[in-house]
């Protein structure tokens, strides 16, 4: 009991100690003025389940790796907040619009096996550009039947098919493959540059098919699955399945949009974010023509 009372002592004085210094944390203090095709960097960061709470390293699953995978931890604030911040193999300029394949991998038994536990323990993927967490737009639905837009951080996994779900088998698990990131920049006479003012990721589940044999170089690829929409057949994972049904073909792709919403202001819907517990309907991305 004395011992018990003795480290109950040391907890406490250590979290008063570091109370201060997490209520006064700021993310973001000083803005940065990207230039056009400067590079900007994805980070990223934990995984999370409101089912399990517990969480996991990005890179304890198998998504596309960096030659080096490096951590990115910046400050304090983070260390606090139980991140687990490193880089990515995402390529991304300021103002550049495109589509990429970031990498194409065949899964173990054993990778799909623990993809397909962690898509149905609802866990959620968290990434950071410019200090800013990634948020996925969500709409619900109030009693009157009126709608509204709120966001949630980070970005689901996958999720469990149903019969409301096009192309997807009741109770199979199935995979985002693919991300749109929609990032928000606002520019100013104020400053040369734009900054960065939002970062948005619309995830989508794609069976990636491609003519002939797989090529890394991307001009000598020829996917069949473009442009990607939420109408294209969805990636199941099965760790049952054959080394070709078990193949995973990561892409991305990025929209830029202006933004009136100022560098100061930028956190603000962050602030008005669903609860965690409550599950949300994602609004398909719009088909690309």
């Amino acid at each position: 009991a004395e011992l018990l009372q003795a480290m109950s002592l040391v907890f406490l004085r250590v979290w008063l100690l570091l109370a201060p210094v997490a209520a006064f944390y700021l993310p973001g203090v000083a803005p940065h003025e990207y230039l056009d095709n400067e590079k900007v960097e994805i980070k990223v960061n934990k995984l999370s389940s409101t089912k399990t709470q517990l969480p996991y390293d990005y890179y304890s699953l198998p998504f596309c790796r960096p030659a080096e995978v490096v951590n990115k931890m910046e400050n304090l604030g983070e260390v606090l907040h139980g991140s687990v911040i490193k880089n990515s193999a995402y390529d991304i300029s300021m103002g550049k619009i495109e589509f990429r394949v970031l990498c194409k991998r065949t899964l173990e038994p054993a990778e799909a096996t623990l993809l397909h536990t962690r898509i149905r323990q609802d866990y959620r993927v968290h990434m950071i550009m410019d200090n800013l967490p990634a948020a996925t737009k969500m709409i619900r639905e109030l009693p009157d039947g009126q709608t509204i837009v709120m966001y949630d951080r980070g970005y689901p996994l996958g999720f469990v098919g149903s019969a409301e779900r096009q192309g997807s088998v009741p109770g199979g698990a199935y995979l985002h493959n693919h991300l749109r990131f929609v990032l928000k920049y606002h520019k100013d006479a104020a400053f040369d540059g734009a900054r960065i003012v939002g970062f948005e990721v619309e995830p989508l589940s794609v069976k990636h098919k491609y003519k002939g044999a797989w090529s890394d170089d991307a001009s000598q690829l020829q996917l069949l699955t473009l442009p990607v929409g939420p109408d294209l057949p969805p990636l199941r994972v099965d760790p049952k399945g054959s080394a070709a049904e078990r193949e995973v073909v990561y892409t991305y792709d990025v929209k830029w949009e202006p933004s009136d919403v100022k560098w100061a202001s930028r956190w603000d819907l962050y602030l008005y974010m669903g609860d965690d517990q409550i599950h949300w309907s994602s609004p398909p991305p719009a088909r690309r023509s």
